[in-house]
């Protein structure tokens, strides 16, 4: 496996989760190819290794216990090719870099993702999005693995919808789109008056997975779990955010068991006193 990647042993994932989750895995993979990931899913199989693939480690809850298996980390899967404007990106690039490289080159439509702070694979998997917009509105295809083979799947190929794909099952290892020239500078002064507003109102600079909990029909998670007066509820380590009440923040090395904890004190109380059913928009990672 060390002629495929990089390989290290014993690691903590501390660092690869915004949450900051301290929990260790035996090993910790980064292959340098698409052709290396190939390999490297034939090692661990052969060996009968379970592995688990990681974006940059937001939108998800790592679990507590150890991981006796391998991560596979994305990061060295980093080409931008860009053509009649037609992008072709591989999975481990960070949205907000794309997002800059493109307003550089005249292209406005991923302006909306200049501050998520996720992987290109790991966004077309949860369908990201923000300000109305979404990462499957100029996706042409996208490239993934499926029975030890490199294949193409369309657009029209895959179920997809707000905060959701049928993609979970599958490691995506580059994605096409179209690009759209537009004004630069009016969409960075939109994208300055949006991080305003997002530090004004968010806990960007806390320790915190995005918003834990997607918006039902007709309302807004966030004020649902206000208006229950959970603004600032500590358990454990972890406590509602007091910026936001749609973000759970790590303010004292909590444990994943706390987090969990709050996210269920919070459905409890919404469905007892609002009869809805908050649905995650985080996932809970379990090994």
């Amino acid at each position: 496996m060390d002629n495929y990647a990089e390989v290290l042993k014993n690691i903590s994932l501390k660092k690869y989760n915004t949450y900051g989750i301290d929990t260790k895995t035996k090993y910790l993979v980064m292959p340098n190819s698409k052709q290396d990931i190939l390999n490297v899913l034939n090692y661990l199989n052969n060996n009968h290794i379970p592995y688990y693939v990681l974006g940059n480690g937001s939108n998800i809850l790592l679990p507590d216990n150890d991981y006796n298996g391998a991560i596979i980390k994305l990061n060295k899967l980093n080409k931008i090719e860009i053509k009649n404007n037609i992008l072709k990106v591989e999975a481990g690039v960070l949205l907000p870099y794309l997002n800059q490289k493109l307003l550089n080159l005249g292209y406005v439509n991923f302006y909306w993702a200049s501050s998520i702070p996720g992987e290109v694979g790991g966004s077309i998997h949860g369908n990201a999005g923000a300000y109305k917009h979404d990462i499957f509105e100029n996706l042409i295809s996208i490239e993934i693995i499926q029975n030890n083979k490199i294949i193409t799947l369309n657009k029209e190929d895959i179920k997809y919808g707000y905060r959701y794909t049928n993609l979970n099952n599958c490691l995506i290892l580059s994605a096409t789109f179209n690009l759209v020239k537009g004004d630069v500078n009016t969409i960075k002064e939109e994208m300055k008056l949006n991080l305003k507003k997002r530090m004004k109102t968010q806990p960007l600079n806390e320790l915190t997975a995005g918003s834990v909990f997607k918006n039902p029909d007709g309302y807004s998670a966030g004020k649902l779990i206000e208006d229950l007066g959970l603004k600032g509820k500590v358990i454990g380590g972890a406590k509602v955010s007091e910026k936001h009440a749609n973000f759970i923040v790590n303010f004292n090395k909590a444990k994943a068991s706390d987090i969990i904890s709050l996210i269920n004190l919070i459905q409890e109380k919404v469905l007892k006193e609002n009869n809805i059913n908050l649905e995650l928009e985080q996932i809970i990672v379990k090994w």
